[in-house]
């Protein structure tokens, strides 16, 4: 029985080897990485079936060498030349807690940066992996992972390694705060993304007695469409950067994107128009106060921007405001020259305005003057964004050739939207 799953076993790995020679200079299709996945599978149930039979066999075979014969000694075979050896096929990974996988991902992924200067280390791990070294796009073919951020999609990619989109999404949080207080959401693809809505704050039930009907109130639905807008950005690094094997290329060259992709869409996310771009957690937010002056703001207009928000999403509330507009509140003061907001000594990194967080944006406006959107005060839980399919990674040694220079193009698709404009209200200047 062991022998023929045995058998079975390598007949699968055979032919996974043969498909990933055939792809090895060229980028694979569709049906050829549908193939590649179900003949894993395959291999994988065949291997546990192996283990758990060796696991069995493994008993007798010990009892049988107490009770070796010596007339196989006297002949020269020693039992233990004889036993069972487990053989480690070669690109089988035995690791069930992914540590050779993962660090075989980092490596092809570095190989993929240096193009054709990858060693013969990074080229094993890209073969392991299931990663063409040679192909402009990152989309590494291999088993399937349950993680935040994948180029998985019709090709089933592999994870993109964790020290890049750390890095990335580290520089991205940094320029775009908005990301760590909204709703954020991702889809595998970019098609139109309805989402109902819905504000039921103003109705509440009845206290009715015995046998009285309740009459019926309606919930008012309403919906939000979430499209697909493309952000890219270009890195460009000289070749001899490349080769200087002792960079952390991923992580460089990731942050890199992170600021500039976290810059470009953190003005959309901000103030964006909805018309052919993100709509902006400005745009979508509702009236709240208008300031008796065109150029100041006083205590009581912040105090009544609070109370404009339903007292239900209070709780979770919080202001935003440009830097320069928070420095303006923070020196408004009494008669007696006492400020009217006090700092936060002991917590300085966390600026508040009697308790209620205060997140510094500063794609929003910074002058305070007529008809500007000066604040934001609400649950910014009810902006969401939307990730829309995998992010992709490029290059080409082409684009700058003659500068001896590789470029790296990295693709997001994006969009935001408030879905409930009572949760979030503004402060609007004479």
């Amino acid at each position: 029985m062991l022998t023929e799953v045995r058998a079975e076993r390598a007949a699968k790995l055979a032919e996974i080897e043969t498909l990933v020679k055939a792809g090895e200079s060229r980028e694979w299709t569709p049906e050829e990485s549908a193939k590649y996945d179900e003949l894993k599978a395959a291999h994988d149930a065949l291997d546990a079936r192996v283990l758990a039979l060796e696991a069995l066999v493994a008993p007798v075979e010990e009892m049988e060498a107490k009770q070796e014969p010596k007339a196989a000694v006297a002949e020269g075979r020693s039992y233990l030349s004889q036993r069972r050896r487990v053989m480690i096929e070669p690109g089988v990974i035995r690791d069930h807690n992914d540590k050779q996988a993962q660090a075989d991902s980092n490596l092809a992924f570095r190989g993929w940066f240096l193009g054709p200067d990858a060693t013969d280390e990074h080229r094993g791990a890209a073969q392991r992996s299931g990663l063409n070294l040679k192909g402009s796009l990152y989309v590494p073919r291999g088993r399937a992972e349950n993680r935040a951020q994948s180029t998985s999609g019709t090709a089933g990619g592999y994870t993109i390694p964790a020290g890049f989109l750390a890095a990335l999404e580290r520089k991205m949080l940094q320029f775009n705060p908005l990301r760590s207080i909204a709703t954020v959401i991702a889809t595998t693809t970019g098609n139109s993304l309805p989402m109902p809505t819905v504000d039921d704050t103003g109705n509440t039930g009845a206290l009715v007695s015995e046998n009285t009907a309740t009459s019926a109130t309606d919930v008012t639905l309403g919906q939000v469409t979430f499209g697909a807008y493309s952000y890219k950005t270009v890195v460009t690094s000289s070749n001899e950067l490349l080769q200087d094997t002792g960079l952390d290329l991923p992580t460089i060259i990731g942050e890199l994107m992170g600021e500039r992709i976290g810059r470009s869409e953190a003005a959309a996310f901000a103030t964006g128009s909805g018309s052919s771009q993100p709509e902006g957690v400005v745009t979508g937010s509702s009236a709240g106060v208008t300031t008796a002056s065109s150029t100041a703001i006083t205590i009581n207009e912040i105090m009544g921007l609070i109370n404009s928000v339903d007292a239900a999403y209070q709780p979770t509330s919080s202001f935003m405001l440009h830097q320069t507009v928070w420095t303006y509140l923070l020196k408004l003061q009494d008669s007696t020259g006492r400020n009217l907001i006090p700092m936060n000594y002991g917590d300085g990194i966390a600026p508040k305005i009697w308790g209620y967080p205060v997140i510094i944006n500063n794609n929003m406006s910074s002058a305070i003057t007529t008809g500007l959107k000066t604040a934001l005060f609400g649950d910014f839980s009810k902006f969401y964004i939307r990730d829309a399919g995998p992010l992709e990674v490029k290059r080409s040694e082409e684009f700058l050739f003659t500068s001896n220079a590789t470029a790296f193009l990295a693709v997001g698709r994006r969009d935001s939207k408030v879905i409930q404009s009572a949760a979030i209200k503004r402060l609007t200047q004479l």
